[in-house]
């Protein structure tokens, strides 16, 4: 499994979640380690699925309290670019909001990771925990911001694309 997308990708930053053989995995560190930033070996097969569910479940639960803080700080008359530099400023600050904030307050969505494909992800992720018998709450309630996007025809715009459900 990979973790990243299109610009990653381009960029040799991908982040490789291995599982299966471990000899072959040692004999794949070289290629690994130039076309990625980072790789890991996580196990037996399958192990590496887990990991990608496990981070994009995370990812989109952060996109959808990402999408809702935007849509607050408008409706309550803040300036959401405003918001953006208070939150690159403090602990909260992530990557993923200084590259997906702007465009989301321009209210532009080309597709790097397809909303579609975050809701799939995060559909997967809670079935995962429903066979472990893990609840939960906050994945359950983002995965249906994405539901809400999907039905309103943004399945191929970019996951943060969220925002449009959230705005409704």
């Amino acid at each position: 499994r990979v973790s990243g997308s299109k610009n990653p990708a381009e960029d040799g930053a991908l982040i490789f979640l291995c599982a299966g053989d471990e000899a072959l995995y040692g004999r794949c560190q070289a290629p690994l380690e130039t076309m990625g930033k980072a790789h890991f070996f996580l196990g037996e097969v399958g192990q590496g699925a887990k990991m990608k569910l496990v981070v994009n479940m995370i990812m989109g639960s952060m996109m959808g309290a990402f999408a809702e803080g935007l849509t607050l700080s408008e409706k309550c008359d803040l300036d959401p670019d405003t918001l953006l530099q208070v939150i690159s400023l403090g602990a909260i600050a992530s990557p993923m909001f200084a590259l997906k904030g702007p465009s989301m307050n321009a209210g532009k969505f080309a597709p790097a990771f397809p909303l579609k494909h975050q809701q799939k992800d995060m559909r997967l992720a809670i079935a995962l925990a429903d066979e472990l018998a893990q609840e939960m709450p906050v994945a359950a309630a983002a995965n249906e911001l994405y539901k809400r996007a999907r039905r309103d025809g943004c399945d191929d715009e970019d996951f943060s694309a969220v925002l449009k459900a959230v705005k409704k």
